[in-house]
């Protein structure tokens, strides 16, 4: 069974503190040791170009030559539908969050579908 780990959710709460997005900042970290908020790809916030938080971690992985697959995230906020096809094609095998997005239930049942572990949310424990 997996294990929380406080210490990593923390981070990931620091870096969606950095967060300079208006409308819902999120952090996250992979147990790989990368970790990223959202931010907006150019000067003007929106859904078509803001980079989630996982997905930015996710690249920069890939960027840097760190490998995903087996690893654990760490989100500030339960991924949307997007990040969660990349977080179990990267072959990560676990998300914990923080709070969970009602916006995106559809979101957890791919993932636990996948064979992705979940667990939180953690927020107010």
């Amino acid at each position: 069974m997996a294990e929380f780990k406080p210490a990593i959710m923390n981070q990931a709460i620091e870096l969606m503190n950095r967060s300079t997005n208006t409308n819902r900042r999120v952090g996250a970290v992979i147990t790989n040791g990368v970790g990223a908020h959202n931010t907006s790809l150019i000067n003007r916030e929106g859904p078509a170009t803001t980079l989630h938080a996982e997905a930015q971690a996710i690249c920069w992985s890939a960027a840097e030559g760190h490998a995903t697959k087996g690893h654990e995230i760490y989100v500030t906020l339960s991924p949307c539908v997007a990040c969660a096809k990349l977080i179990f094609q990267s072959g990560i095998k676990t998300v914990y969050y923080y709070e969970e997005d009602s916006e995106q239930p559809l979101a957890l049942v791919l993932l636990q579908a996948a064979g992705v572990g979940l667990f939180g949310p953690y927020k107010g424990k």
